[in-house]
């Protein structure tokens, strides 16, 4: 007895395909920064230099062109992204947050002092926060793009904020610096720590540190 298709001919069932495998011989360099990504949670006891918080920062929102593009995809290149780092002590930069300037790649501190104790309990206690020596706030400024996309700019928003997590999370495989990207936080309690504008809001907060 044969199937009954209905309404269906055979070429518009589903059909299963399988693909050459990714063989690890023939992978790029990117490839296996891809391959070897994960979050990573806990971190030696080292801090980071200014050179590599330098490098961290131009991946995720760095200038890559002479029309002043970025190393992240912006829906209009309208950039609504922020990017606050938040040094403990020890290192080569005195502990404080700073906000990130991409226009001319500069730091400018906005609070002294070692707050991570501060931002691990508004990020639900989570430790790697209070651990690692250097996290990275990434905010946004929703009305730079809802001016041109309206609510639609909210999810480019977060898209970009992924783009540039990504970013974050590969240069550091290739540096040996692990993250973790967090989301789960009173939005809030994180804006009273960093002392962020009424118009800005936090989207992810990523812990750094050597493993």
């Amino acid at each position: 007895m044969g199937i009954n298709l209905g309404n269906q001919s055979p070429a518009d069932l589903p059909m299963k395909v399988r693909l050459p495998g990714p063989e690890a011989s023939a992978r790029s360099q990117l490839e296996e920064l891809i391959a070897k990504r994960r979050s990573v949670r806990r971190y030696k006891d080292e801090k980071l230099s200014e050179s590599v918080i330098s490098r961290l920062l131009w991946a995720a929102q760095g200038i890559s062109s002479e029309h002043g593009l970025r190393t992240s995809p912006s829906a209009g290149a309208l950039y609504p992204l922020e990017i606050h780092v938040v040094i403990g002590g020890g290192g080569e930069l005195e502990p404080g947050v700073y906000r990130y300037v991409p226009e001319d790649h500069t730091l400018v501190r906005e609070i002294s002092g070692d707050i991570r104790e501060r931002l691990s309990k508004a990020a639900l206690s989570q430790p790697m926060i209070r651990n690692a020596p250097v996290s990275f706030v990434i905010s946004a400024v929703h009305a730079r793009i809802t001016g041109k996309y309206g609510n639609r700019g909210l999810r480019y928003t977060h898209m970009e904020a992924g783009h540039a997590a990504q970013n974050i999370y590969l240069l550091g495989v290739e540096l040996g610096i692990g993250t973790c990207a967090v989301g789960a936080f009173e939005d809030e309690e994180v804006k009273n720590v960093l002392k962020l504008p009424g118009n800005e809001d936090p989207l992810y907060i990523l812990p750094l540190g050597y493993i």
